[in-house]
């Protein structure tokens, strides 16, 4: 039987009411058209299109699923038709998120923008997410949207976006692990979840932190270099105030464990955020970080790495920058951990926080 025969045959089965023989019409077209996707003019696959939009409207949504599994792995399946099934509810659409070639980035999100967080999940798994397509999904996605994505290794995902999906991750555990997991993730990310998750993830970041490739760094420092001086600029006066005596105090020899525990006792905060990042080696965001950290993990790792002694870490967990004073209990329970840090693994951490400190280096 010729084409030409065959679809005479089915505009006669296009007359037919019934519904049996409409899902035999939407077949025998769909089969027609696969034969050789490619050969069609763009009239006749406009043709092609109108019949099979037009009659899977009229059927159930398991036959449209049927047609969008049929049509998900042709790049030639015209727009309409593609886009129509996209839209569809994601029993139907599903397919076609996952696997078609036939969508363009326009199609995408504009599906992101007015479709359900199902279809979204859905896209964000698709091999071929770039960077805008990403950053929509995070603008109109739920956590679940959010979560496929960053499981999503071959996905392409800017700084910024990056930086959304953490601050999302602060209020939501359920992204912590997905996020330390993703083999993509730069250091200096990482470097910002260590604060916000639990102590068992921060264990896996430090794990992380000691094969850091130093390549990998140097890219950091390049994307990060903005941003610090930016930041840089921000600084207020009272902060360059606190700069400014401890450089003095450095020229003077006289920066110490003695004058931090003096700074923590006159509650001179600012001041004891600097002292502490100079004798550190670290960056002055994340010595505010570790002095106000509520749990105190990443002032005993500083002090341990630091060589600090056990003295002045117990009065800066037990007086330090901490919005809440602990008691005398929780210092003890710190000591602890103090205690039985591994020397090398507080090392490995102090490399990790530095990069920003270096990356400030570089910016200067």
């Amino acid at each position: 039987m010729t084409g030409l025969t065959h679809l005479r045959d089915l505009i006669e089965l296009a007359k037919e009411p019934s519904s049996e023989r409409r899902r035999e019409l939407l077949r025998g077209v769909t089969d027609l058209f696969l034969e050789d996707p490619g050969s069609f003019t763009n009239l006749e696959a406009a043709h092609f299109s109108d019949i099979m939009v037009t009659v899977a409207r009229s059927l159930e949504a398991n036959v449209r699923a049927d047609l969008s599994k049929r049509l998900a792995s042709i790049a030639e399946t015209p727009r309409d038709l593609v886009t129509e099934l996209a839209n569809d509810q994601i029993s139907v659409a599903a397919p076609i998120l996952e696997n078609s070639l036939a969508l363009s980035e326009d199609d995408l999100l504009d599906i992101i923008r007015q479709c359900s967080n199902a279809h979204r999940t859905v896209v964000a798994g698709r091999p071929d997410v770039n960077e805008t397509i990403s950053d929509a999904l995070v603008n109109h996605g739920d956590d679940d949207v959010l979560k496929a994505l960053i499981q999503n290794e071959s996905a392409q995902i800017a700084p910024d976006t990056i930086r959304k999906v953490v601050d999302r991750a602060a209020k939501n555990e359920q992204l912590q692990e997905p996020l330390i997991d993703r083999q993509a993730l730069p250091p200096d990310v990482l470097h910002d979840l260590f604060w916000i998750v639990s102590s068992k993830l921060r264990s896996r970041i430090l794990e992380r932190s000691a094969d850091l490739d130093p390549e990998i760094v140097d890219r950091v420092l390049a994307q990060t270099e903005r941003k610090i001086m930016k930041d840089a600029n921000r600084r207020t006066e009272e902060r360059s105030r606190a700069q400014q005596f401890i450089d003095r105090k450095v020229e003077l020899r006289e920066l110490s464990e003695t004058l931090l525990i003096g700074l923590v006792r006159a509650n001179r905060v600012p001041e004891l955020i600097c002292g502490f990042a100079r004798l550190a080696k670290i960056d002055e965001d994340t010595a505010g970080r570790i002095l106000r950290d509520p749990s105190g993990e990443g002032l005993a790792i500083a002090c341990k790495a630091t060589r600090l002694n056990r003295q002045t870490f117990s009065t800066l967990a037990l007086l330090g920058a901490q919005e809440v004073k602990r008691n005398v209990k929780a210092t003890r329970d710190l000591l602890d951990i103090y205690d039985q840090i591994p020397q090398d693994m507080a090392q490995r951490a102090m490399r990790f926080w530095r990069v920003r400190r270096d990356a400030e280096s570089e910016a200067a």
